[in-house]
């Protein structure tokens, strides 16, 4: 089974406009250290998560039916590019009431009616809709409702955290729910956490080894995080992948 990280950056993407840091310089003269804003699809339920502002750029590189979607949480960087999804029919939403009411806000401004269904999830409990799913909150200041998901497909469990802060290493019950998946996708924004926000290097290590997945990969990566040799360098011994757009991790 493959899951594809369309997106590996975070809110501002990289090169960010006007910032003149190293990792922006690099992305500028380089595609290949080019950030675009998160995004993750799982094609054998053909399932996108969080439709980033990217999200055209990396629909015309997949070329692929789009039939569910999760949201992880209502940041633009997370759900500005639901219109892109105008194409197809059919969708189902998946995300916490707040977000699937933004979801559907964004898709009645924009676009007007359409064939979409919004599912809102509570919080630490599973639901099977053919697959399982199961949305744990998350701690990510200053939206109110953040969470991440793990999502079984047949034998195979796929973690995803969405965005969150340091916090999430004392939440015994996202660990738990995480603990010895098939994959882990975790964020590593930042070179250092920032509480009630985002991981850093460390604690995304911290983590990771909390969970003990079969396969990490890190990602949501920012242009102020090191570059992507040294943070290849310092997971290579753990084993753990650092995502670049379009990464193809097989399970």
């Amino acid at each position: 089974m493959r899951v594809i990280i369309l997106g590996s950056g975070s809110y501002s993407g990289t090169p960010r406009p006007l910032c003149n840091c190293e990792n922006c310089v690099r992305a500028r003269k380089y595609p290949q250290y080019m950030r675009t804003r998160f995004s993750v699809f799982i094609p054998e339920i053909k399932a996108l998560v969080d439709p980033s502002p990217d999200l055209h750029y990396h629909l015309k590189h997949l070329n692929m039916d789009v039939k569910k979607v999760f949201i992880t949480h209502a940041h633009f960087d997370h759900i500005a590019g639901l219109p892109e999804l105008q194409i197809f029919r059919g969708i189902k939403f998946y995300s916490h009431e707040y977000a699937v009411n933004i979801a559907k806000h964004l898709q009645e401004l924009f676009l007007g009616g359409r064939d979409w269904k919004y599912i809102p999830l509570e919080f630490n409990r599973w639901y099977d809709f053919g697959f399982r799913v199961y949305h744990f909150p998350t701690v990510h200041q200053p939206i109110e409702f953040a969470g991440g998901f793990v999502i079984e497909i047949g034998k195979n469990r796929i973690a995803i955290t969405g965005d969150t802060g340091p916090e999430i290493l004392n939440d015994e019950n996202a660990i738990e729910v995480m603990r010895g998946v098939d994959l882990l996708i975790a964020e590593m924004t930042r070179k250092q956490s920032i509480p009630g926000t985002h991981l850093g290097v460390e604690d995304a290590i911290k983590l990771a080894q909390k969970v003990e997945a079969k396969k990490i990969v890190f990602a949501h990566i920012s242009h102020s995080n090191y570059t992507q040799e040294k943070l290849e360098d310092i997971v290579r011994d753990y084993g753990y992948i650092i995502a670049r757009d379009f990464t193809y991790v097989e399970i």
